[in-house]
């Protein structure tokens, strides 16, 4: 619809704009709830963006089927990967609700971190938070699912100096800067592996 009624449009820059107000908006609406997780789901998800990628860059003839080529095209056009988005959502809810920002409280079983550990080693420290829950094999499908669980794992995985930022727009700021940099790390790694085949 955007393609045929937008046809007109032809700067970059534009295009962008309408992508990201009228069609990816329309995915990051409450993603905290919906948001697909397993790997099949959020392929397709990135497939779509693909196109809306190529459409943005005026490359609709090209083929980005390599995932290398699809994470540069998404840098060029500054459009996070979804799975990215997804992630950057998560955690900005995440975060208000650790700092108190909403009117919504941390389930009971995620608590900080206090110190001691089942482990010899962790990287956990004063910001992190551990699940009471010890989920079973058949559960933890379901559990895994739900935002505060999957979510307070991936908080934790975060450096430090972005959790202890107290302020939801610099947070955000700090973060998605974080997701692009891993981004771009990632892209540049693959390059390395496949220079040195």
């Amino acid at each position: 619809l955007l393609k045929r009624t937008c046809h007109f449009v032809k700067d970059d820059k534009r295009r962008r704009i309408l992508y990201l107000t009228l069609v990816r908006s329309q995915f990051e609406h409450c993603s905290q709830i919906w948001r697909p997780y397993t790997e099949s789901c959020i392929k397709k998800f990135e497939n779509f963006q693909k196109n809306c990628i190529k459409w943005v860059l005026s490359e609709e003839e090209l083929s980005y089927g390599n995932s290398n080529t699809y994470v540069s095209k998404c840098i060029q056009a500054k459009v996070l990967p979804l799975e990215f988005r997804f992630k950057l959502n998560d955690l900005i809810f995440f975060h208000n609700v650790v700092n108190r920002l909403i009117p919504v409280t941390l389930p009971t079983y995620l608590k900080l971190y206090n110190g001691t550990s089942r482990l010899r080693k962790t990287h956990l420290d004063r910001l992190s938070y551990v699940s009471d829950l010890a989920p079973r094999s058949m559960s933890f499908n379901l559990l895994h699912k739900s935002f505060f669980y999957r979510t307070h794992s991936l908080w934790n995985t975060l450096p430090l100096e972005i959790r202890e930022v107290t302020s939801s727009t610099m947070f955000k700021s700090r973060l998605e800067a974080h997701l692009w940099e891993i981004c771009k790390l990632t892209l540049n790694a693959t390059d390395q592996f496949l220079n040195d085949i």
